[in-house]
């Protein structure tokens, strides 16, 4: 099925405006789903458009979007945390469903998958989550980069080196990244739950992946979901591994969805 992908925008309920492609089928829609970008990753990124471009051509309209302060998006990264990434998911969602339709899945890349497991419960109309190599929640995010000497915190907030690149915070980042109770609203989920990881993951590790599907209640039917042996956290060497992302969530969706 050809597909389109057309830039747009949509308020993120703070003054700002969020940055979004929508890949879309060329005929109506199946359904709209939404994907959340990596930590620091623009909606360009590998696995965000390889898999939102295969889901596209099967049917499905799929918005990928820059969170506040990154790639197209205004604002600035210093003023974000884990509880703006979360009002932005909200954002894409209320904006779809506004001058759409209401999404029915939701796929999140790494952080913004920790982040969905939270932010889906405001989610009354998405039936399925996906998270793809996604931390268990953000404090262990904040305990690996202090383990691994990647964060330098003082009273004005915190550098953290992503992938040799260094970001900048504010003071309330790391302690909102703490804050938050993921595993209680993973524990609490009534969507499908499909947890997507490489087994070789050099960022995330595959106990992760694990640590999800084992917090996950009887209503989510979580399903760990091991990708092949050389898949990378990114996807930047192999489409394949995005492709068999959007084949796994279709088989379901045209199950129950459509």
């Amino acid at each position: 099925m050809t597909r389109t992908s057309t830039k747009i925008s949509f308020p993120n309920g703070r003054g700002q405006m969020l940055a979004a492609i929508l890949d879309a089928p060329a005929e109506t829609p199946l359904f709209y789903g939404i994907f959340g970008p990596c930590f620091t990753c623009p909606k360009e990124t590998h696995a965000a458009a390889k898999t939102c471009r295969a889901l596209a051509e099967d049917g499905v309209a799929m918005l990928r979007f820059d969170v506040t302060g990154v790639g197209g998006s205004e604002g600035k990264a210093v003023d974000t945390n884990f509880t703006t990434r979360l009002a932005d998911m909200q954002a894409a969602y209320d904006f779809l469903s506004a001058q759409y339709a209401a999404p029915k899945i939701f796929i999140g890349h790494s952080i913004s998958g920790t982040a969905a497991l939270s932010a889906v419960k405001n989610m009354a109309d998405i039936a399925l989550l996906a998270t793809i190599g996604s931390p268990s929640d953000p404090a262990a995010v904040i305990a690996k980069f202090r383990r691994n000497g990647d964060i330098e915190e003082n009273a004005d907030g915190a550098t953290i080196n992503v992938l040799g690149t260094p970001h900048r915070f504010g003071a309330h980042f790391v302690p909102d990244m703490l804050s938050q109770r993921v595993a209680d609203d993973t524990a609490q989920m009534t969507q499908k739950l499909m947890v997507f990881h490489a087994p070789y993951d050099r960022i995330v590790s595959y106990d992760n992946a694990e640590t999800i599907v084992a917090r996950a209640g009887a209503a989510a039917e979580a399903e760990l979901i091991r990708l092949d042996d050389e898949a990378t956290h990114l996807f930047e060497n192999r489409g394949d591994d995005a492709l068999f992302v959007a084949e796994t969530i279709m088989l379901w969706c045209r199950r129950h969805i459509v």
